[in-house]
């Protein structure tokens, strides 16, 4: 399908996500109007974030949205309708639980001359089942998302800084797993430390083809505070994926963050190695990522990457310096620019920006 050009330079990025930022959602406006039309009370007491509580069933409903633009020298302006996830949770006060998250990705794809959703997917992010026995001994049966380091499981848009995320925390293990979890809180310390422990025999819920899967996986990560204002955490995986069946591996992480007064430092850093092949089939890298308020809903942030893939010569070095401005605190706009050395992978560089709501 054919559309017109976009227009020249980095501004058309900054008005198309400016665009979208005025945009207001509709779960967010006045909601007098919607009692004319039969709408359910409960929206009535809605806010954005929140989820959208039914009736007294102990069922909600939320997701995210994330919408980008990019520019980059080689390929021109892109826009997308990045991913729409929705999420149904039922609690109803009781032992058990349960929480599913399905996303939408790629639902819309336009650059200078096209308009295509041919790369749209529809794909199940989580479905699980929580048991409480106590705080100290909880179980989860089903699909979820595979607990190293902190990004992965914080990964919706509207709660990370950046739009794009670190390459070590989707580039060296599968971020799903299908299974059984142990998890729960251990009492010694004053905040608790929070523990989970896993088990995956590789038969994924509605797996994704395209993605290299666990074929068999154990792990455990422990989380915990070790000084005020800081919060760690150590990961471990034992794991052989369906595509490369022969190679066993292990992934050592380590993954920490600072917060005081609305300034933060993050990173992690994982370290994989491959049984039985050489010193260069192994993977390793990290991130190390800073955060600074510039007013009372405009951030700066700023990223440093690392990464030596399987059997690469060099590491590939990822730059990043961004802005962050928070609408509202579930409705977010970023705006960033990266740089890639030895980009092997093709990973993006240039200008990209988008917009974020928390349902």
């Amino acid at each position: 399908m054919i559309v017109p050009r976009f227009g020249g330079g980095w501004l058309r990025v900054a008005a198309c996500l400016l665009a979208m930022a005025a945009w207001r959602p509709a779960a967010a406006q006045e909601s007098a109007g919607l009692r004319d039309i039969g709408f359910d009370p409960s929206a009535q007491r809605y806010q954005l974030g929140q989820g959208l509580r039914l009736g007294d069933s102990g069922l909600a409903l939320g997701g995210y949205a994330t919408a980008s633009a990019a520019e980059h020298a080689e390929t021109g302006t892109n826009l997308r309708l990045q991913s729409l996830s929705g999420f149904l949770w039922w609690d109803n006060g009781g032992r058990w639980h349960a929480f599913s998250e399905i996303e939408a990705e790629d639902l819309l794809n336009a650059d200078e001359d096209t308009l295509t959703t041919r790369n749209a997917d529809l794909e199940l992010e989580r479905l699980y089942v929580d048991y409480t026995a106590t705080d100290l001994l909880k179980f989860r049966v089903g699909k979820f998302l595979t607990p190293v380091g902190r990004w992965n499981l914080i990964h919706a848009s509207p709660l990370v800084w950046t739009t794009t995320r670190p390459l070590i925390t989707e580039r060296t293990f599968p971020t799903n797993a299908t299974g059984l979890m142990v998890y729960g809180s251990l009492p010694w310390t004053d905040e608790g430390v929070e523990y989970s422990l896993y088990y995956s025999p590789g038969e994924e819920l509605a797996r994704d083809k395209e993605l290299d899967t666990f074929r068999e996986a154990f792990g455990a990560h422990l989380s915990f505070s070790p000084l005020p204002h800081v919060h760690a955490g150590l990961s471990y995986v034992n794991f052989e994926q369906r595509y490369s069946p022969d190679e066993h591996r292990n992934l050592y992480g380590f993954d920490a963050v600072w917060a005081w007064h609305r300034y933060e430092v993050s990173g992690e850093f994982h370290y994989r190695v491959n049984d039985g092949y050489d010193y260069q089939s192994n993977e390793r890298g990290l991130y190390l990522q800073g955060v600074a308020p510039l007013s009372e809903r405009l951030y700066a942030v700023a990223r440093y990457e690392t990464f030596r893939r399987s059997d690469a010569d060099r590491d590939i070095n990822v730059y990043l310096v961004g802005l962050n401005f928070k609408l509202q605190p579930a409705l977010v706009l970023k705006a960033e620019y990266s740089r890639a050395t030895d980009n092997d992978l093709n990973v993006r560089d240039g200008f990209m920006a988008s917009i974020a709501v928390l349902f």
